[in-house]
């Protein structure tokens, strides 16, 4: 039975030193790639960087700091973008809603009505909500026959 303890006892010594050989080079290859990504963060920084420091030594910190703020910055810029399609949205939809109630008086009319139409269709039914349905009053009748050709085809 010694013998088996002994050699149970040499195998754990032998994961011991290859883990103690590779611990370092797996660390070194480590700190590689985060230097290598800090400094394309500083190449990619380098006007920003000059503008808020530019007399100091750029540290790691210092770039990681900055990196953090200018993404910061660009994520509030893109919610702003968002907020402001969706104002446009809104309001090309209340513009539809208002000439589809008013009868089509002149072809500036029902080429703006149809241009806002478009822009509705052309985006997700998911972001912008259909316009209302015309007043019962506005729905053509149908002894009126087919529209002429100069005239805009509604399907109410």
């Amino acid at each position: 039975m010694a013998p088996r303890l002994i050699g149970q006892m040499t195998y754990p010594k032998q994961h011991i030193s290859l883990t103690k050989i590779r611990k370092p080079v797996v660390e070194k290859i480590r700190r590689d790639r985060i230097n290598t990504c800090i400094e394309q963060l500083k190449s990619l920084l380098g006007p920003e960087f000059l503008r808020q420091q530019p007399d100091s030594k750029q540290e790691k910190a210092d770039i990681l700091e900055m990196t953090v703020y200018f993404l910061s910055r660009q994520q509030q810029a893109g919610s702003s973008t968002a907020t402001a399609n969706e104002g446009y949205s809104h309001c090309v939809q209340e513009a539809a809603a208002f000439l589809s109630q008013c009868e089509v008086k002149t072809p500036s009319h029902s080429k703006l009505l149809s241009h806002f139409q478009s822009l509705q269709t052309s985006r997700q039914p998911s972001q912008v909500p259909r316009p209302l349905s015309p007043p019962a009053f506005l729905v053509p009748q149908a002894s009126k026959g087919m529209a002429s050709p100069g005239q805009l085809w509604r399907p109410w």
